[in-house]
Parts: C-alpha cells; sequence; structure tokens
C-alpha cells in the first residue's frame, strides 16, 4: 500500500503509473540527507526509469539525470555500494550528453562527456570504461559536428591511445568508430595522405574480424580511402578500392556489410562512367 505521507512511495508509485513527471518532481523534494544508501540506490533507480519513460530531450528528462548525479554524490566513495552507484552515475552523464548534443546544446554535452571520462574512465568496472570510451567518441563526434577538426583528433587519439588494446565488442566498435571519424576529421584539414593511412589501419585491423560490425567499419573505412584517393587525383587507386570492397565483402551475409558493398559498386559504376 502507497503511503501519501511517504514522499518515497509517491515517487514509486508515479513511475509505476507511468506519471514520470510527478515522480521527477516528486524526487525532488525528497530529503536526501534523511536517506539511506539503499534508499539512496532505490531513488536513483527510479529516476533512471522515469528518464527513460521520458525520453523527450525535456528539461524534465534531464532534470532526472541531474537527480541520479546528485545522489550519487552523496555516498562515500568507500561505501560498499559504491560501485553499483558509480555505474547509475555514470549512465545518467552518459545519457544526458546524448540528449543535450541532440538538442543542439554541444557545449554543454562535451562538458557533461568530460565529466564521466574524469569519473570513470580509468575504472576497473568494465560497464563504466565502456561508457567512457563511448562518451569519449561522442566528445569527438560533437567537436567535428562543430567543424573543431584539431580538438577532435586529440580525443580520437586519446580514445584509440587508451582502449586499443580492449577486446570487448563495444571497445573494438568505439575503436573503429573513432579512426574511422579521425581519417574523416584528417580529410576535412586536407591531410589526406594521413587519413589514407589511418583508414589503412582500420581495414588492417577488422577486414577480417568475425564481428559483422567491425567488418562494416572495415568497409567503412575502404569507402571513405576511396573517397580521399579521388580527392588526390587518384583515381584509379579509388578503383582498385572499389574493387577490393567487392572482392572481400562480396558474398558477405552481414546485411550491414552487404550494404557497404552496395554504396562501393554504385560509386564505382559512377567513378568510371565519369572516366569515359
Amino acid at each position: 500500500m502507497v503511503d501519501p505521507q511517504n514522499p518515497l512511495d509517491r515517487v514509486h508509485d508515479a513511475v509505476r503509473r507511468s506519471q514520470f513527471r510527478d515522480a521527477i518532481s516528486a524526487a525532488s523534494a525528497v530529503p536526501a540527507t534523511e536517506l539511506g544508501r539503499e534508499q539512496l540506490s532505490n531513488l536513483m533507480d527510479a529516476m533512471l526509469s522515469a528518464a527513460a519513460g521520458l525520453s523527450d530531450g525535456s528539461i524534465d528528462e534531464l532534470a532526472a539525470y541531474d537527480l541520479v548525479v546528485r545522489l550519487g554524490n552523496r555516498l562515500s566513495r568507500n561505501d560498499v555500494y559504491r560501485p553499483a552507484v558509480e555505474l547509475r552515475v555514470n549512465c545518467a552523464l552518459f545519457n544526458k550528453g546524448v540528449v543535450l548534443a541532440q538538442l543542439g546544446r554541444a557545449e554543454e554535452a562535451i562538458a557533461v562527456y568530460d565529466d564521466l571520462v574524469n569519473r570513470t574512465g580509468g575504472s576497473r568496472q568494465l560497464g563504466l570504461r565502456e561508457n567512457a570510451v563511448r562518451a569519449l567518441f561522442n566528445k569527438g563526434a560533437s567537436l567535428s559536428g562543430m567543424h573543431r577538426y584539431e580538438e577532435a583528433l586529440a580525443v580520437y587519439d586519446e580514445l584509440v591511445g587508451t582502449y586499443s588494446n580492449e577486446t570487448t565488442p563495444v571497445m573494438n566498435e568505439a575503436v573503429g568508430k573513432a579512426m574511422i571519424n579521425k581519417g574523416i576529421a584528417l580529410a576535412e584539414l586536407n591531410r589526406l595522405a594521413e587519413a589514407v593511412g589511418v583508414l589503412d589501419e582500420v581495414v588492417k585491423r577488422w577486414s577480417d574480424a568475425t564481428d559483422p560490425v567491425l567488418r562494416e567499419r572495415a568497409a567503412k573505412a575502404m569507402l571513405n580511402k576511396a573517397a580521399a584517393m579521388i580527392q588526390l587525383g587518384q583515381d584509379g587507386v579509388a578503383l582498385k578500392v572499389y574493387e577490393a570492397i567487392e572482392t572481400l565483402y562480396g558474398r558477405d551475409k552481414a546485411p550491414n556489410v552487404r550494404k557497404q558493398v552496395a554504396v562501393a559498386r554504385t560509386r564505382k559504376e559512377a567513378l568510371e562512367e565519369s572516366l569515359r
């Protein structure tokens, strides 16, 4: 039974009823100084659920993430609940950064990603490191979106240098995406030879990976290399790159990889037509 006089009961009841804004409002009024660590943890879960229920980029969704972080900060570093609490704080910060970026508030998003990485980038917890690498990638993407390519390159270098030896799928994917984006940023800076070198490294690492996501990254790197070669006036080399994509992945069963093959075929035909 819900006790209307108990603020925590009101929060959890509102979440159960999918009244997410009411839940966030009620949680904001809860005196956090009077909560035990288990109550803090449960309230953080409720706020993450409410934010996920909204998923609308609203002030309320952002307020829920901020509340999770404030509640998590109340727990001491040596508390036995701390590892689980850090995962919740980490999740809230990452989601807040994503929402801010989607709202076009890139500078604020970058500050949130920096906070996340500073808190958890060197953690032994895999989940925290995975969100840290995602945050670094998103920070680089935000900088590139603002045409701040030199800064983006520094972020991608930090990501690759820190996490390239990790072996989990999430880490491998993030490193691959970062290297491709680094190649694109170098191309935007007209550092085409460097861009090709980075893209070649992506292909060397993951062209025959068992994970189709990584094979897709390799195929995309080859597509970007072909584009760079065209810019360098080396159309013949670009054609060979398109042919290599067909050779490597023409019979690949993964839909995401086949999509890159189709792009390569279309671009190859267009290039051949332009050279006639």
